[in-house]
């Protein structure tokens, strides 16, 4: 799952013309399925629908699309993968083209609307002769992306589920930062917060949304069930503050803390004697990330917290294979 509207806003907004390239239909072995979306310019890409000889075909494709005056609004390729492309994967993929220009903007401001608020949102591209298109934005869940044909037109129907998981960072140091680097290439949408707006970043990722406030209450209490909730402040007494209100909601997905067995250990005196259930404070996960990763360095910190994430998110089945 990849939001690609958010990844297509800012170059259409900038005047850029794109081409979207959906995987319409994938019949056997396939490196992904139909839903996968990537996106293209004449210089540039964006995500991936898999294989490195599908891709490489799929932006040349893309690029003579683009290239063309007089260019049709969509069109369909269909490439079996041994024969056409000598990958080993063996079955077939069916590719949706769809150019997207600045005129595009609103329907596609309304899904990446829907998919920031953790909404279900579908899109209907009626596929008409002569490489014409129409686009309807519905505010609910087609339940699969699927394609439908009939002689020179069809019905793309494209599902996009909101992002499976909801991650609150709070701090804005170092691994902070290293990890929605991480966090913003992976399906999720991330809540970061700091109560010191001048530590973040000018720019982050798109699926990463910045809260600059002193009082988290509020987000904390506002977070949907099965949420995930990382605990890296500059201050141990602020960490114990937000690990004292995040435990007493007990829909949490995971609630991670950095810091040292050490830290744990003060951790689990001090939330108890706050009248927190011993069973409830054994769930605070502390240290975090993957064990096996033991480096210090805030990026490898990033890259065994975000395995263990990934982790839990599958054992939990809200990501599947």
């Amino acid at each position: 799952m990849t939001n690609w509207p958010s990844v297509a806003l800012a170059r259409l907004r900038a005047g850029e013309r794109l081409v979207l390239c959906s995987v319409a239909e994938a019949k056997g072995s396939t490196p992904r399925t139909a839903g996968t979306a990537m996106l293209f310019s004449q210089d540039g890409q964006w995500l991936t629908i898999g294989g490195g000889h599908l891709e490489w075909v799929a932006g040349e494709q893309a690029r003579a699309l683009l290239a063309q005056d007089d260019a049709p609004a969509w069109f369909l390729s269909r490439l079996p993968l041994g024969p056409s492309l000598g990958q080993c994967c063996g079955g077939v993929v069916t590719l949706l083209h769809e150019i997207l220009e600045p005129a595009d903007l609103d329907w596609i401001e309304a899904l990446d609307a829907a998919l920031r608020a953790g909404q279900p949102a579908s899109r209907l591209s009626h596929l008409l002769p002569a490489g014409q298109r129409r686009v309807q934005v519905r505010p609910d869940s087609c339940a699969g992306s699927r394609l439908e044909r009939q002689d020179d037109q069809g019905l793309w129907q494209e599902d996009l589920p909101p992002a499976p998981m909801t991650i609150l960072l709070f701090g804005a140091g170092h691994v902070g930062e290293a990890l929605v680097q991480i966090l913003g290439t992976l399906p999720c949408r991330v809540l970061w917060i700091d109560e010191r707006e001048d530590a973040f970043p000018a720019s982050v990722p798109d699926n990463v949304s910045i809260e600059a406030t002193d009082i988290p209450d509020a987000l904390i209490e506002q977070a949907p069930p099965d949420s995930y909730f990382l605990v890296m402040t500059h201050s141990h007494a602020l960490d114990l503050e937000l690990c004292q209100k995040i435990l007493r909601r007990l829909d949490t997905a995971y609630v991670g803390l950095i810091g040292s067995m050490t830290k744990r250990r003060q951790f689990e005196r001090r939330l108890q004697q706050r009248g927190l259930p011993s069973a409830r404070v054994q769930e605070l996960v502390c240290p975090i990330g993957v064990p096996d990763i033991t480096g210090k360095a805030p990026s490898v910190i990033a890259v065994a917290v975000a395995a263990e994430l990934l982790g839990y998110a599958y054992r939990l089945g809200q990501l599947s294979r």
